[in-house]
């Protein structure tokens, strides 16, 4: 027969069994899910400081492109607002002022040579008008000789 000590180591080895066994499927329940995802866990870590590296290199360079865009607009905005006559918008207000200089000029000449056609068709007609009072009166052609010749 079985002894109380004996049943007692029994029972002992059971609870260890059962403890044991119970203690593999809280492992592999609760702990093992959370173990199994620290590689993946790690990876997505180092890809995520890779990724911050490369931001941070590619911003590295961003203070000159500003000092350069701050210089570029400064030149830009030189040119067009008016200043000493150096800019472009001085520039284009010369040229403005010019044109209609240029213009109010060629109105002049306009009117003027019309007025010198009008004078020429007027000649015109005093130069027939008095080619035909020659030719009119007999007076003197090219050989000298008039009417009473």
């Amino acid at each position: 027969m079985l002894t109380a000590s004996a049943l007692g180591e029994i029972a002992g080895a059971v609870a260890t069994v059962v403890g044991g066994a119970f203690g593999v499927w809280l492992f592999v329940r609760k702990v093992w899910p959370v173990v199994r995802s620290i590689p993946s866990g790690v990876l997505a870590f180092a890809r995520g400081v890779i990724t911050a590296a490369q931001v941070l290199d590619s911003v590295k360079g961003l203070p000159a492109f500003i000092d350069r865009t701050d210089a570029q607009m400064a030149a830009i905005h030189h040119e067009l607002h008016p200043n000493s006559g150096t800019s472009m918008n001085d520039a284009v207000r010369r040229t403005e002022a010019r044109v209609a200089e240029l213009g109010e000029t060629s109105e002049r000449l306009e009117v003027g040579v019309a007025g010198l056609y009008r004078k020429v068709d007027e000649l015109a007609e005093v130069d027939d008008r008095l080619w035909s009072e020659i030719e009119n009166t007999g007076g003197a052609g090219a050989d000298g000789e008039g009417q009473n010749g």
